[in-house]
């Protein structure tokens, strides 16, 4: 069963004390042990699915639904959340690990726009998102029959226009079959370095380039006519700390985004698992550029103020190889207006752009060399 679920892509939603206070209250009101026990986990299926779309910026009314509603609880077994942007509701239904069907009571078989499966066991204090669909017609549904969340984040997606990837579903570490690297570009993008002998020979360059990004955050301080600073203070937070803190601090106190862009690459390459390292992932584009081995490459940072810092950037597989001359990097907006556009030089080990992204805002990407190009386009 746990194997079924991984392969499901579950994702796991923290449930705070104050969700399970408010379980708690609900399900004092219920006139049985039984039926408490059941409002108990279906308000907290129906919080770890709101706290999920508004993780991907999907507004969600729980007031509205008939599940918040005391009478609502009492006369049915009912786990719904209204979603304005679907025009109606989710209904969020509970299973346990070890179960290989998940409860749908016929009451709620009409009247919603999809099903999603929430896995909740003691002591409560994480929900996992197992899986989506968009119907169902029998009380007892296989999980098999199970579709990934990817699969409800489509529904919020205009389906006139073109289809879109969710890059805030990205943070959560879903993503879509294609665009998980296999080991061989993860390795030429550097995400397999980790402190070997090999690599602590390299401490003096680390430093150095720590010590150029510092100096840059100086100099942003500075007065205009100051001169370039050829030496940092004794005192500066740089010093006695090791790459990783010095990082660390540089990144959460700079207000220049491409000073947090570069420090957050390098944390990447010194601790790739490290949860304030930018969220970065790749597509090979093998197929679609023929007879060039390249990968497309899309980071995400996030800001305090709701925002994404987006980075987008083209590989060769291999560390030792260049990128072939005039290969495009072409960003366009909603409107079909580019906002940035680049080209590969002779000797260009890559080429990227980096830009931020308000929630709900779309754009493309486009690769294109030789007459031959990729695009693809997502939605934050």
């Amino acid at each position: 069963m746990t194997e079924l679920i991984e392969q499901m892509s579950a994702i796991a939603v923290p449930l705070d004390p104050a969700d399970r206070n408010t379980a708690h209250c609900f399900a004092a009101q219920q006139p049985t042990a039984e039926k408490s026990a059941q409002v108990y986990r279906n308000t907290l299926a129906v919080l770890a699915t709101q706290r999920y779309l508004q993780t991907l910026g999907i507004e969600t009314e729980t007031e509205a639904a008939q599940s918040w509603h005391p009478l609502g609880r009492i006369l049915a077994d009912v786990a719904d959340l209204s979603v304005p942007s679907l025009k109606g509701s989710l209904e969020c239904r509970v299973m346990k690990a070890g179960d290989r069907t998940c409860h749908i009571p016929a009451d709620v078989h009409r009247d919603r726009m999809g099903y999603v499966v929430i896995r909740l066991d003691e002591p409560y204090q994480v929900g996992y998102l197992v899986g989506f669909v968009k119907s169902v017609s029998v009380t007892a549904l296989p999980l098999s029959y199970l579709q990934p969340l990817t699969a409800l984040i489509e529904q919020f997606l205009d389906t006139t226009d073109v289809p879109a990837i969710a890059l805030r579903q990205w943070l959560n570490h879903l993503f879509e079959p294609d665009w998980t690297p296999p080991a061989e570009l993860l390795t030429a993008m550097g995400t397999t370095l980790a402190r070997t002998t090999a690599l602590v020979r390299q401490e003096d360059i680390l430093r150095q380039r720590l010590e150029n990004l510092y100096r840059q955050q100086l100099n942003e301080q500075a007065s205009p006519s100051a001169d370039s600073f050829a030496d940092l203070p004794s005192d500066f937070p740089l010093a006695g700390q090791s790459d990783q803190d010095a990082l660390l601090h540089l990144m959460r106190t700079t207000q220049n985004d491409n000073i947090r862009w570069q420090c957050a690459d390098l944390l990447w390459e010194i601790n790739p698992d490290h949860p304030e390292c930018p969220v970065i992932t790749a597509k090979d584009l093998s197929v679609y550029l023929t007879g060039h081995s390249l990968a497309l490459a899309v980071g995400l940072l996030p800001k305090t103020d709701d925002t994404l810092l987006i980075l987008a950037r083209i590989y060769p597989f291999e560390l030792a190889e260049y990128l072939p001359a005039g290969l495009k990097l072409i960003g366009f907006d909603e409107t079909g207006e580019s906002f940035f556009d680049i080209a590969s030089r002779q000797k260009d080990n890559y080429i990227q752009f980096k830009f931020t992204a308000n929630v709900g805002d779309r754009f493309a990407l486009k690769v294109g060399l030789d007459g031959a190009d990729f695009t693809e386009t997502f939605v934050v």
